[in-house]
């Protein structure tokens, strides 16, 4: 027997709320364009685009802000992460070796975790006839050796050495600025694809052009960055000047570093900044709108759901999440039944 309430029946009251919360998931979640989200490397290529628009394509322009949000933020704390010196596997870590007379003995680095520097002296080159004479002067001690070959493999250091000539060379330990060049390109256009998503965003809420205002926050004086080679051109975009960079490192190596690696550096700053916006919900960052109010993901728990190709797969944990959201919760009777409803 149904119940009625003001002539409302509890029937009606429940099939009002399953239809209610079937067009939230399928706004919030995409159902009506299974894997619309993920299929380009930038979704932002549609967000200036009208909501009526997409709409009408399948494309739900919040969830699609969302996800290449996600996306440039990861990437730009993964690049900044690479440019700080405290973090494992930074650029500013991985040496390389060179020789101060290249006539004498070249260095090839395979892989160099620490400083390493030492004297080489060739007494004789290797012939088919007479093995190659050269010692190896480290820490105060001489070692003398030979070899068949003039490419050598050393054992203080995983690299290779090759003889070219008689006479004395200082090996030493140098940071490899093409890597550090590289890594600083990698982070100005990480950054610059979160500016541009943020800013074909903004018209979604206030919570975007909050986080436009923060993630295009100073992020070191002009002069710092001029003093490594950044600077903003008039569209706002960040900018590497590649010589200036590595004109700044040859000059005063241990100062670029921390200007740009150190504890209040360029890159360490803009990673810190990275990942406290993914650990934001997303009720923050777009704003108190119908996608996202009924939710309390983080960025994390959009990861998860935007790596699906499918989104059905996700449909009993849509409706667990859904269920403890509503203003009520459902009993597992109405689950099972409003769960059916959906797959129907």
């Amino acid at each position: 027997m149904i119940s009625a309430i003001g002539g409302i029946s509890s029937y009606d009251l429940y099939s009002s709320s399953i239809s209610n919360m079937y067009q939230l998931m399928r706004y919030q979640y995409g159902i009506n364009k299974t894997g619309a989200y993920g299929s380009t490397s930038r979704i932002s290529s549609f967000l200036g685009t009208t909501a009526a628009s997409a709409s009408s394509s399948g494309v739900d322009r919040t969830q699609a802000f969302l996800s290449a949000y996600q996306t440039d933020v990861k990437s730009t704390e993964k690049a900044a992460d690479k440019l700080n010196f405290f973090k494992s596997g930074n650029v500013f870590s991985q040496y390389t070796l060179g020789s101060s007379d290249e006539e004498v003995a070249e260095i090839d680095t395979h892989s160099l975790r620490k400083s390493s520097n030492f004297t080489v002296n060739v007494q004789n080159l290797a012939t088919e006839k007479d093995p190659a004479r050269y010692s190896i002067t480290e820490n105060g001690r001489t070692t003398q050796y030979t070899s068949a070959s003039n490419t050598i493999k050393l054992g203080n250091a995983d690299a290779t050495m090759t003889l070219k000539g008689t006479g004395t060379t200082n090996i030493y330990t140098g940071v490899d600025e093409d890597n550090i060049v590289s890594a600083m390109k990698d982070m100005v256009k990480a950054y610059n694809n979160t500016m541009e998503t943020l800013a074909a965003g903004k018209d979604l809420g206030s919570g975007v052009q909050k986080q436009l205002s923060r993630m295009s926050g100073n992020i070191a004086n002009g002069t710092v960055l001029s003093m490594v080679g950044l600077s903003y051109d008039k569209n706002g975009d960040l900018k590497l000047d590649e010589a200036r960079l590595r004109s700044a490192l040859e000059k005063d190596y241990d100062t670029t570093r921390e200007l740009i690696g150190g504890q209040y550096g360029i890159a360490t700053t803009l990673g810190e900044r990275a990942r406290t916006t993914l650990s934001e919900s997303v009720s923050s960052i777009v704003g108190t709108t119908t996608a996202v109010s009924s939710g309390s993901y983080g960025m994390s728990g959009l990861s998860s759901l935007f790596a699906e190709d499918d989104l059905g797969k996700n449909y009993f944990n849509l409706m667990y999440d859904f269920s403890k959201s509503m203003p009520y919760s459902y009993t597992n009777f109405y689950s099972v039944g409003s769960l059916l409803n959906l797959l129907g």
